[in-house]
């Protein structure tokens, strides 16, 4: 099992979202964060830009497909599109059947 964290332009979630259910994701948490990377050219007003974290916890068979939705969605090709970043998952249960690892994320 992994999770799956991807910053994201805040446009972008919609698009994302629609093929993520394609592909059939059991769920994704969505977040608004801000925050800055290496471009560091802004007034420091507006030195945190707004952005959406997207966290999905995944099987091992799924996380290719779900990268390469992302990446796919998500791109403008401009700087400050974001990052991906694949952590591995210990263990996860569903608080309301208690069912554990895999059962509680399909």
């Amino acid at each position: 099992m992994k999770k799956i964290e991807c910053i994201i332009r805040s446009g972008k979630l919609k698009d994302l979202t629609d093929a993520l259910l394609e592909v059939g994701i059991g769920g994704m948490t969505v977040s608004d964060v801000r925050g800055f990377g290496i471009q560091r050219m802004r007034p420091e007003t507006f030195l945190f830009v707004q952005k959406t974290k997207v966290e999905i916890y995944a099987l091992e068979s799924q996380v290719n497909e779900i990268v390469s939705v992302i990446l796919k969605e998500c791109p403008s090709g401009k700087a400050g599109d974001g990052k991906i970043v694949i952590m591995p998952l210990e263990n996860c249960i569903r608080i309301r059947t208690k069912e554990k690892m895999d059962k509680a994320i399909v």
